[in-house]
Formats: C-alpha cells, sequence, structure tokens
C-alpha cells in the first residue's frame, strides 16, 4: 500500500469541514424529527395495552421515587 493509498482512505474516514457540517446537520435534523416526549410515548403504550401499560407507569413511578432517597443513602455511605 502506497502513501497515496493511505491518504485516499484517511481523507475518506476524515471528512472535510464543510462535509462534517453537512452530516451534523442532517443528524440533528433526523434526531429533531424523530424526537416524542417521555409523556407522549407512556400515553401510546397505555392506549396500545392499558393494563400493562398502567402498570408499567405506576412501577416505573414508584421506582423514582424509592431511588432517589435511596442513592441519597448508598451515596453518602460510599463516601
Amino acid at each position: 500500500m502506497t502513501d497515496a493509498e493511505i491518504t485516499e482512505l484517511w481523507v475518506t474516514l476524515e471528512p472535510s469541514p464543510r462535509e462534517r457540517a453537512r452530516i451534523e446537520n442532517r443528524v440533528l435534523e433526523w434526531v429533531e424529527a424523530s424526537e416524542t416526549s417521555l409523556v407522549t410515548e407512556w400515553l401510546d403504550l397505555i392506549k396500545a395495552n392499558p393494563i400493562g401499560g398502567l402498570g408499567l407507569v405506576a412501577a416505573s413511578a414508584l421506582s423514582l421515587l424509592m431511588l432517589s432517597p435511596v442513592g441519597w443513602i448508598a451515596s453518602s455511605i460510599l463516601r
């Protein structure tokens, strides 16, 4: 493999600043287009499976309430 071939391959792996900006813009547009709020996702889950969805919502809420104080106690013990 020659230096020219290595340089050509490296250019393929390392885009120019202009190409990088274009790629970044396309990725950000895709991410923004596919973003949904967590509330919307939970409501969609409840619509699809009401009993299972409500169970998961309840379990999530319980875990959020339980983990905060437990996390604080555990972090203070580990210090």
